[in-house]
């Protein structure tokens, strides 16, 4: 399953480099003035771009180091984890919004993209709370029917949620209908992800799970301040939260698996 996830964050990354390429070459061939306040904001589109291939590296590479370090390792917590930071790769469909004046595709191709990326950002969110399930004793052996099962509710919800086509609420993403109340279950259930490895801690009597809940607590923080795309130093503390949050959750369940 994690052989999946690499395929996918690294065809990601080459639909990213494929976009900023195209992008520079139709700016340069027809002497475009870089301007798409409608998609971007006030802020350079480029900028936008050049934030989302930084972040989809990321994924590509912490993914992969994560899968190298732990693949002795039978820990579920991690394998869930390296999920979450491989599904951060999604982001990297947002970059074709901003081709689409260029090419003449359907409108409503502009919604399917818009819901792939809230697809990948219902895995991200739910991927990282049963992360966290599994540090309060719970044990589940099937871990591919808790992918399955993961999979289609984010398809589900990313199905359903109502998408306006006409507007631009976050850079590069179609308006969403429901995204008050879908932010607000978005940031519960990273909350009680964080709760989890609280828990696990008392309930191990090991605190460790504490450093774990205090990554998994600033990788989410970093993925919701880069969801936003806002260049500057918005983004630059959303990667540092990030980078962080990784190291320190990668550097403590290693300490935790070491011992049992």
């Amino acid at each position: 399953m994690t052989q999946t996830a690499i395929y996918i964050s690294l065809v990601m990354i080459i639909i990213n480099a494929i976009v900023i390429i195209f992008f520079h070459w139709e700016i340069q061939k027809n002497n475009i003035p870089v301007v798409f306040n409608n998609l971007t904001g006030n802020y350079s589109p480029l900028s936008v771009l050049y934030l989302i291939f930084i972040k989809v590296i990321f994924a590509f590479t912490a993914g992969l180091i994560l899968k190298n370090l732990f693949q002795k390792i039978a820990s579920p917590e991690i394998f869930f984890f390296s999920l979450v930071i491989f599904s951060l790769s999604f982001t990297s469909l947002r970059s074709l919004l901003l081709i689409e004046r260029f090419l003449t595709y359907p409108i409503h191709l502009s919604e399917t993209i818009t819901r792939a990326v809230y697809f990948g950002k219902f895995i991200t969110v739910l991927c990282l709370f049963t992360s966290g399930l599994f540090s309060t004793g719970i044990s589940f052996q099937k871990q591919k029917s808790l992918i399955l099962l993961i999979t289609l509710i984010s398809f589900t919800l990313s199905v359903i949620i109502p998408i306006d086509l006409f507007e631009t609420n976050t850079i590069l993403l179609k308006g969403n209908g429901s995204e008050y109340g879908m932010n607000i279950v978005i940031i519960l259930l990273q909350i009680f992800a964080v709760l989890n490895f609280i828990a696990g801690a008392v309930k191990n009597n090991n605190y460790d799970y504490l450093f774990l809940a205090a990554g998994v607590g600033m990788a989410a923080v970093g993925n919701e301040l880069l969801f936003a795309l806002v260049p500057g130093w918005i983004s630059i503390g959303g990667i540092l939260l990030l980078i962080s949050g990784t190291v320190l959750f990668s550097y403590k369940i290693h300490q935790i698996y070491q011992w049992t």
